[in-house]
């Protein structure tokens, strides 16, 4: 990636900083409510090139807006377990260093772990032998060495799943409890950040 990407935020990257902090809160909604019902007490956010945090201007980069509404909603910081990951050290001590600093940090219940490395197949087979809480997964295709259908299809394969992307929602439902059956839920969002929605995790397949 070139090294200026991360110098100013680019209006796509901030429809999609925005796309993503909008739809994570109905997500955590929405999934928290089933996890009440049915049991559970863990949601993901995982974002594997998730940069320094802040651009260079200063706007904020999508991990910052999930951690501030995190912090903001009490349900939110009692379950979200954020992981990220940035192959770029100098990224991963800057969103440390960002994220150490908001106001409110300290009231997470799982503090946000924050790995440095490329995206490789140990990952990959890591998430294909784990099954994963739900999950929301931020997928940013753009240059990304390591971002492949397999990795996508290793996170997708749990129930709640989800991954985002500025031009793609895909989600799917398994292993709901006492549903015997799975079904698929799709969202897509166009270059304005609209989405429209298919299946609803409330219902039944």
């Amino acid at each position: 990636m070139p090294e200026k990407f991360f110098d100013e935020q680019t209006e796509q990257s901030e429809v999609k900083a925005a796309l993503v902090a909008k739809y994570f809160p109905a997500y955590m909604r929405v999934i928290g409510s089933a996890q009440r019902t049915y049991g559970g007490d863990r949601i993901a956010y995982i974002d594997l090139f998730a940069g320094p945090g802040r651009y260079k201007d200063g706007a904020q980069s999508t991990p910052v807006k999930i951690i501030e509404q995190a912090i903001a909603d009490p349900d939110m910081r009692q379950r979200l377990v954020a992981n990220f990951n940035d192959k770029d050290e100098g990224n991963v001590k800057s969103l440390q260093q960002t994220l150490e600093a908001l106001p409110g940090y300290g009231k997470l219940k799982h503090r946000p772990q924050i790995h440095h490395g490329e995206v490789e197949d140990e990952i990959v087979k890591e998430f294909e032998e784990k099954k994963l809480v739900p999950t929301l997964f931020f997928v940013d295709p753009w240059g990304y060495k390591g971002m492949t259908l397999r990795l996508i299809n290793s996170v997708l394969k749990d129930w709640a799943a989800t991954a985002v992307s500025s031009s793609i929602t895909r989600a799917s439902t398994r292993d709901w409890p006492t549903m015997p059956s799975s079904g698929t839920w799709t969202r897509y969002s166009d270059q304005t950040g609209q989405i429209r929605s298919g299946r609803d995790f409330r219902t039944r397949p």
